[in-house]
C-alpha cells in the first residue's frame, strides 16, 4: 500500500447500506421531478406527470418501480428514459406485488391477498 494511513471517501451510496435505499430514493425521485412528474403531498413513494396525452403513475418501494398509466405509449416513453438514466429491466405486466396478486379483468383489476 503506497498510503496506509489515508482515508477514502465514497462519492455514492453503495447497496445494501444502512443508508442506500433514502440515497436511491432521493436520486430517482430528483430524476423523475426533471422529467415532468410530481411527487404526492400524501405518499412520498408516488409520483404523477399528467399530459395532454394522458397520465403516467409510478410507484417506488425500495428499488422496485411500478409504472402505470392510460396511454401506452406514454409509459413506454418513460420506461425508456429510465432504461437510459439507470441500469433497469422491465419485468412485464404486473402479476405480484408485496404479496398481493394482481389479476386484470375486462372488468377491472383485482388484488388478492
Amino acid at each position: 500500500m503506497n498510503h496506509p494511513n489515508y482515508v477514502c471517501r465514497l462519492r455514492k451510496a453503495l447497496y445494501g447500506l444502512k443508508h442506500a435505499p433514502k440515497a436511491w430514493h432521493d436520486k430517482i425521485a430528483e430524476y423523475l421531478v426533471t422529467i415532468g412528474f410530481r411527487m404526492s403531498n400524501a405518499d412520498h413513494s408516488l409520483y404523477a406527470h399528467k399530459s395532454d396525452e394522458g397520465i403516467v403513475v409510478i410507484t417506488i418501494y425500495v428499488d422496485d418501480l411500478i409504472v402505470g398509466g392510460d396511454n401506452e405509449k406514454e409509459v413506454e416513453h418513460v420506461k425508456r428514459l429510465l432504461k437510459q438514466k439507470f441500469d433497469m429491466k422491465d419485468l412485464g405486466e404486473l402479476k405480484f406485488f408485496l404479496g398481493i396478486e394482481v389479476i386484470r379483468t375486462l372488468e377491472g383489476i383485482w388484488l388478492l391477498q
